[in-house]
């Protein structure tokens, strides 16, 4: 437990902290990992970077509740207490992104800036949480019958890791199992979508940086209609897009942040 009563989340420190920070945080199945090799060592010399577990993800506690937004924003909120001494800038990508949303609509005081990478309008769909669920979990256990939208653009990557790193897979496996065990889906499911009011009281700069064949564009120009200072860069791919092409999606985030966001 931390402090003040939160799950203490693992995390992963890169750069001065005496540098702006720059928090990052992962969508569902992901993990602090996801933005170390690709995106942390090229910011670090400038940055002081941090990565974190959400609660139930990767090398983090999986407590049997808590894991709405509002708790996920908290649970930001105390990541940034511990390790950042003012004002930060999250980048926050795909479920994550509503994380960071949310964390600078209730904490505007800590908000430097705000940078959403392809979140898809909210509320998340049912299919998707059990893709990730059950679909993914028997992927990783070896099993490449499961399909679905969230699940086959990622199969071919599993399917050499699984046979090149048996370990890993299986921690990340046994990771989501321990998760099907909590309260994760029914309270994704109960999120309910940011209003207009909501997004046009955002009070600190915020960038979005979509792609361009996800399908979430219109979700994304909404967004920039209504928050005051806010500006859009697609990249081209997928969803994946900051795996699978994330040398021009970490050109479009060192151009924002070398901008002020």
């Amino acid at each position: 437990m931390s402090e003040d009563g939160g799950i203490e989340l693992n995390a992963i420190e890169m750069g001065d902290p005496a540098l702006p920070t720059v928090l990052f945080v992962h969508g569902m199945a992901g993990s602090a990992g996801l933005w170390v090799l690709a995106y942390a060592f090229r910011l670090m010399k400038h940055y002081h970077v941090v990565s974190y577990d959400q609660r139930g993800h990767g090398l983090s506690p999986a407590p049997p509740h808590g894991y709405s937004l509002g708790e996920h924003a908290r649970d930001l909120e105390r990541v940034r207490r511990r390790l950042a001494s003012g004002p930060v800038t999250v980048v926050g990508y795909s479920y994550g992104g509503h994380v960071a949303t949310a964390w600078a609509m209730r904490y505007p005081e800590s908000a430097a800036a705000l940078v959403v990478v392809d979140s898809p309008p909210l509320p998340v769909a049912a299919q998707d949480i059990d893709d990730m669920l059950d679909g993914l979990s028997a992927v990783l256990g070896g099993d490449f019958a499961p399909s679905g939208r969230f699940i086959d653009p990622i199969k071919d990557s599993l399917r050499h890791d699984i046979q090149g790193r048996r370990r890993q897979i299986g921690n990340a496996k046994s990771r989501l199992d321990a998760l099907r065990q909590t309260s994760f889906r029914h309270e994704v499911l109960a999120d309910q979508p940011f209003s207009d009011a909501a997004f046009e009281a955002i009070a600190c700069k915020t960038a979005l940086i979509y792609s361009s064949r996800a399908g979430y564009l219109g979700y994304a120009e909404h967004q920039q209609s209504l928050i005051k200072d806010c500006s859009l860069t697609i990249v081209e791919g997928e969803h994946d897009f900051v795996i699978k092409n994330a040398g021009a999606v970490g050109d479009a985030l060192q151009t924002i942040l070398a901008g002020g966001v």
